[in-house]
């Protein structure tokens, strides 16, 4: 009993430090094809951004994700794009995020 809660205490405290929460990037070897030119949709209503699609890396292949409009989060927000970025190690996705 007292080994489970140390080991739970562990844990807790990588978790507060921020251990646990590091991001892992996948690197794949094979570059990733040219962007798929999508066709935007007429948006769902006012304050709609565009969200581009991307490849997304399924483990064997790449699989492309379609582009979607969204909300943003809050006035004055802009989407930066995710993209594939070339390493040493591969190739990784860095995800889009809102700025």
């Amino acid at each position: 009993m007292l080994r489970k809660g140390l080991i739970t205490c562990a844990i807790a405290t990588m978790l507060t430090a921020g251990v646990g929460l590091a991001k892992v990037h996948v690197y794949v070897g094979l570059a990733p094809p040219a962007p798929v030119v999508e066709t935007r949709p007429v948006p769902p209503g006012p304050g709609y951004m565009w969200t581009p699609g991307y490849y997304n890396w399924d483990g064997a292949h790449y699989v492309w994700v379609n582009g979607q409009w969204m909300l943003p989060p809050g006035h004055h927000h802009h989407y930066v794009a995710g993209a594939w970025v070339h390493h040493h190690r591969g190739w990784y996705y860095r995800e889009g995020y809102w700025k």
